[in-house]
């Protein structure tokens, strides 16, 4: 299973709480020095309890670039897709709505969102 890591300029569990609600809830866990709130976030992840996958990542301290890299993911159906979308594009941007792709993949389809920690998602059937 490949298993995105995910870095954040201190806001990694804003994130991952976020990244729970738009998928449909998720159990989060969330490692920091000492045990201490006021310490960035070590390590954390996100299982997904509505759909199989999960989430990884950590707070850097520092400025995060991100650039030629989508998260991908499978979801069952088109409401799937579109509920997905709408929620992650809150303070991000709804790229592309739901359409099918064009030929020889038109059997499936998607929708792209840039959510507002700046990563892109391709959701697909």
């Amino acid at each position: 299973m490949i298993v995105p890591y995910l870095v954040f300029n201190n806001n990694c569990e804003e994130a991952f709480c976020f990244y729970a609600e738009a998928f449909g809830g998720g159990k989060t866990v969330f490692a920091r020095l000492n045990n201490d709130p006021n310490h960035p976030v070590m390590h954390a992840r996100v299982s997904f309890t509505k759909y199989d996958g999960c989430l990884m990542g950590a707070d850097t301290g520092k400025n995060v670039s991100i650039s030629g890299i989508a998260i991908c993911v499978v979801l069952p159906s088109q409401e799937a897709i579109e509920e997905i979308s709408e929620k992650l594009a809150e303070g991000g941007k709804l790229i592309q709505t739901f359409l099918p792709h064009p030929p020889p993949h038109q059997d499936e389809s998607g929708a792209e969102v840039l959510d507002r920690y700046g990563y892109t998602w391709y959701l697909s059937t």
